[in-house]
């Protein structure tokens, strides 16, 4: 699902020693594939007769990518193997366009000679390897799956149980590839943050509920005293074969959950899943009527935003003021996973006031709270006029590391009070991405 926070939540400065993680796997498979493959002991490992060595190993469930460098990445070789053929196949991909021409010649002979050498029984061994590294989140920042919550009233605990996801959100930040750890690590984590002193856990992904092993991470941490659980999800699987009821008895307290528009092909497109839409909203009334609180998050992206106002009268319309149903919370979209996404999710700053004030003009009307925009993850404050409805104009407890002010908000009578721009929407649209008060 969306990081509902794209939080850039800071860490403990003795995090290391509060986890026991699991000895990181990563370095040893890719040495493995790199000897099943090239028969080296280790790497980084010289080319004889060249000024280049092999510099590491990726991999994926389709192939491997032996990586070449002098020290830094020149290009690799990225060897398959379709369904069928005789042999495995080498494809060289340049990264040091400078370099090509020098260095080209020699990746595609070592292409050739892969072709030639590798067997099929090590081709067998180092894709059983390549399998268990895809899996494996080698090179994802420990502070992605478990964190202590600094900043939060409420000591808190976040882990996250893997990124699979059954969406495809293009303004996610996480990749769909980065694996997961196993189940006694996301259980390990959960017993750390409460000798910690976290009292309310988060369990996100990816999507958490197609973690078998949810219920369990549920139970243990409520064993170990956690007043409130909270699980980040789309809730599309919440419905199937009574998940919602099973986490309420295991644990769950509420849910988080991703609504990024009440218009289902508008949902469908933003999450790059057909279909899903209908499968979220019959999750959210699975999750109320098993008495999970509910709170809904929408990432108000360009291809959103024209429906974005219809979103709390379909809120009313179907959950018909539930007393589980929390606020709604508006963020804007984060630093996407793929960066080529970002011009056609960050919206303009003037169609966002607009859609904004329609918004928050429906909501009130109805009833629907709305909160979060004037948070670290909502929008600068003129992009809803600092609407009293909405934001109490606080002074902002400090800087975060991905907004900013410009310099039209030194004339702002609310700056003190507001986080400033995103650095995307300034990057892309300057100084008219604020409008001063």
């Amino acid at each position: 699902m969306t990081e509902p926070a794209h939080r850039k939540l800071r860490v403990l400065d003795s995090d290391r020693a509060l986890f026991r993680d699991p000895a990181p796997r990563g370095p040893e498979l890719k040495v493995r594939i790199a000897r099943a493959l090239a028969r080296a002991e280790a790497l980084p490992v010289a080319i004889p007769n060249t000024d280049l060595s092999l510099v590491t190993v990726d991999a994926d469930v389709r192939g491997v990518e032996l990586v070449f460098g002098a020290p830094d990445e020149i290009g690799r070789v990225r060897l398959e193997r379709a369904a069928g053929a005789p042999r495995v196949s080498a494809r060289v991909v340049m990264r040091d366009v400078q370099s090509a021409a020098r260095h080209r010649p020699f990746l595609e002979r070592a292409g050739q000679r892969f072709e030639r050498s590798v067997s099929d029984e090590r081709w067998e061994e180092a894709m059983d390897l390549a399998r268990e590294l895809a899996r494996s989140p080698a090179d994802v920042p420990m502070t992605f799956v478990r964190q202590f919550v600094e900043g939060i009233a409420q000591p808190t605990g976040l882990v996250r149980v893997g990124f699979q996801c059954n969406q495809d959100c293009g303004m996610c930040w996480q990749g769909r590839d980065w694996g997961r750890y196993d189940s006694d690590a996301v259980l390990t984590w959960i017993e750390d943050l409460a000798r910690a002193g976290a009292k309310h856990l988060m369990i996100s992904g990816g999507e958490p509920t197609m973690d078998r092993r949810l219920a369990d991470y549920l139970a243990r941490a409520k064993a170990l005293g956690f007043e409130r659980v909270t699980i980040e999800t789309n809730a599309i699987l919440a419905a199937r074969d009574g998940l919602a009821a099973k986490l309420r008895a295991a644990g769950l307290d509420s849910a988080f959950v991703s609504l990024h528009s009440g218009d289902a092909a508008t949902s469908d497109a933003i999450t790059r899943a057909p279909g899903t839409h209908a499968r979220t909203v019959t999750g959210i009334r699975a999750l109320l009527d098993a008495e999970i609180d509910v709170e809904l998050n929408a990432v108000m992206t360009r291809e959103g935003l024209a429906h974005i106002a219809e979103l709390p009268a379909f809120i009313a319309r179907e959950f018909g003021g539930h007393p589980r149903l929390g606020a709604l919370m508006l963020s804007f979209p984060t630093v996407s996973f793929d960066r080529e996404l970002l011009p056609a999710i960050i919206p303009d700053p003037e169609a966002l006031h607009r859609a904004l004030s329609a918004t928050i003009e429906r909501a009130s009307a109805l009833g629907v709270r709305v909160r979060g925009l004037d948070g670290p993850c909502g929008p600068p404050l003129c992009a809803f006029d600092a609407d009293p409805r909405v934001t109490d104009r606080a002074p902002v407890t400090g800087p975060v590391p991905f907004r900013r002010h410009l310099a039209p908000c030194e004339q702002c009578s609310v700056s003190s009070a507001c986080f400033g721009v995103h650095d995307m929407a300034a990057n892309m649209f300057g100084d008219s991405a604020a409008r001063p008060l």
